[in-house]
C-alpha cells in the first residue's frame, strides 16, 4: 500500500517534493475544491453527555486551525464516544480493580481490554485531528511565507 497523499502546503513546507509553480498551483486549487463545506459541524444526537463535552474540547480546540469539515463529524463523533467509553472503563477500574472474581476464579476485569481498545481508538483518530503533538506535526500547514524575499525571489518570483 503506498503512502497517503499530504496537502499541498505540507509538501511545499516540508520541501520534499519538487513542484514547479504551476502543479502548485494547479494542485491547490483541486485541493480547495474537493475541500467539504464546515457549515454543519454539529454533536450527533447519540453521543452521550460525557462525549458532548469532549466534542465541545475537541471542537474548541480545532475551531482555529479551521481544519473541521462536515465529513470529519462522525469520525470526531467516534472519537470523543471513544474517549468517554475509555474514562468510564477507568472508573470500572478504579471501582472493582484490575482482577475481579470470575466463574473460575480471579481473572482480569474485562473493562481493562475494553480501555485498551478505546485507547488505540482515541490515540488513532486523534492523531488525524491533530489532537496530539505529533498529529499537529504532521498535518502543520503554513499559514503564509514569513521569511523576507531577498532581491532575486521579489524580481523573479523563486
Amino acid at each position: 500500500m503506498g503512502r497517503r497523499a499530504r496537502p499541498v502546503e505540507l509538501l511545499v513546507l516540508n520541501g520534499k517534493k519538487h513542484l514547479t509553480k504551476k502543479e502548485i498551483r494547479e494542485r491547490r486549487e483541486r485541493e480547495e475544491r474537493l475541500r467539504p463545506a464546515a457549515d454543519a459541524v454539529r454533536a450527533p444526537s447519540w453521543l452521550s453527555k460525557e462525549a458532548r463535552k469532549i466534542w465541545r474540547r475537541a471542537v474548541k480546540a480545532l475551531g482555529p486551525l479551521e481544519i473541521l469539515t462536515n465529513a470529519d463529524v462522525e469520525q470526531l463523533a467516534v472519537f470523543c464516544d471513544a474517549a468517554a467509553r475509555y474514562a468510564e472503563c477507568s472508573r470500572l477500574i478504579a471501582e472493582q480493580g484490575i482482577i475481579v472474581d470470575g466463574p473460575r476464579g480471579p481473572t482480569q476485569n474485562p473493562a481493562v481490554s475494553a480501555q485498551a481498545k478505546y485507547a488505540a481508538i482515541v490515540a488513532r483518530l486523534g492523531s488525524k485531528f491533530g489532537l496530539d503533538p505529533s498529529g499537529r506535526a504532521s498535518i502543520a500547514i503554513p499559514k503564509g511565507d514569513d521569511k523576507p524575499k531577498d532581491k532575486f525571489e521579489e524580481t523573479f518570483g523563486a
